[in-house]
């Protein structure tokens, strides 16, 4: 899985294949709003779907939130 973020200049500003790195939902939607955009696997996507695709991973057994949760402990 390939994530980047994208500011207004369509300049990628974040890129990672670790889950773990991905921000929160809540930063997702303020990032959003700020005008960044997101892309998957090089197709741009919608935060309502990255999180629902985020969601599937946790479900799967992907400790993403309790990975960033021992990160700031």
């Amino acid at each position: 899985m390939n994530f980047e973020i994208i500011n207004d200049k369509n300049k990628v500003v974040m890129h990672t294949t670790d889950t773990t790195c991905i921000p929160e939902k809540d930063v997702l939607n303020l990032m959003s709003k700020a005008g960044y955009k997101f892309k998957l696997n090089g197709k741009t996507i919608t935060t309502k779907k990255l999180n629902e695709q985020l969601k599937e991973l946790d479900d799967g057994g992907d400790n993403r939130s309790k990975d960033n949760q021992n990160q700031i402990s």
